[in-house]
This record gives structure tokens, C-alpha cells and sequence, in this order.
């Protein structure tokens, strides 16, 4: 039943193919951000999809000028978990879309259920890019924060 499922609907359903020519043909942009503590749906799946995308639109910088990743460590599924979750993408979007700034990072925080006060802020960078404490300030705050590569191990 599941081979017939996916023989019948994946032409209408699927999510997995990394070919968005036409997408990108007709203008489209994206912005896809993942909770690093997703308890649903496995991060490395989407970045991996990610990469796929990259792959088959002819590298990062092509992929680049129409869809950008996002991750956000210890954000669950959906939102705030241990770590901060997007504040506002649709901003970044509409940015990127009407006045056509691509970008590089959104805001993201962690807010008390409680107060409703943000408790901790950081910038979700553009992968493969990830927030890095510039050494100064309140590690709290995401102004304190900047986009770079990772550290290699």
C-alpha cells in the first residue's frame, strides 16, 4: 500500500525533489528555518534536502539568489524549546521579495510563557553559517552575536 501511495501521489505530494527550476523560473523565493531540537521531523533530513537543492540548481551561490536555510539550535518543532525560534520571517521575506534584500540572518528568541518577555535573543544565520559570540556583551543578546563559518573540529 505504501509503494502504491507513493506511486500515486508523489506527483502532487512529494516534498523531496531538489529540482526547483521552475520555482525559481517564475520568480519564487523561500525561506526554510529548522529547529535544531525538532522532536518531529529529523533536522539532518532538511539539510540534507538542502544540499540536495544545492546540488541540482548548481551550487550554494545559484541556490543562494532564491532560497536560503536556517537553523536554529535548541528550537523544537515549530517553535522555542531550549533555544530561540524565528521572531518574524515573513519580515525577512517580504524584504527579500519586495526590495530585494536577501538574508544573511533572522532574529530569533526564546520567550518566557510565563511574561511574554524575551529571555534570550540570537541571530539564525544563513547556512552553512552559525552565530558566533563576538567575545563581548551579554551572550543573552544576539547583538553580541555574528554569521561565520563553523569552527572545523
Amino acid at each position: 500500500m505504501f509503494a502504491q501511495s507513493v506511486r500515486q501521489f508523489s506527483s502532487t505530494l512529494a516534498t523531496n525533489n531538489p529540482d526547483l527550476s521552475a520555482f525559481r523560473g517564475n520568480g519564487g523565493k523561500i525561506l526554510v528555518w529548522h529547529g535544531l531540537a525538532d522532536q518531529l521531523l529529523p533536522p539532518q533530513s532538511t539539510i540534507q534536502y538542502y544540499q540536495n537543492v544545492q546540488h541540482a540548481m548548481g551550487g550554494a551561490a545559484k541556490t543562494n539568489s532564491f532560497a536560503r536555510l536556517f537553523l536554529a539550535p535548541g528550537a523544537a518543532h515549530c517553535a522555542g524549546a531550549a533555544g530561540p525560534a524565528p521572531t518574524d520571517p515573513l519580515a525577512a521575506m517580504v524584504k527579500w521579495v519586495e526590495h530585494g534584500q536577501a538574508p544573511q540572518s533572522i532574529p530569533a528568541t526564546l520567550t518566557n510563557p510565563d511574561t511574554g518577555a524575551a529571555t534570550l535573543s540570537r541571530p539564525l544565520c544563513s547556512y552553512p553559517l552559525v552565530a558566533r559570540y563576538t567575545g563581548h556583551g551579554n551572550t543573552d543578546q544576539a547583538r553580541n552575536f555574528t554569521c561565520a563559518r563553523p569552527l572545523s573540529r
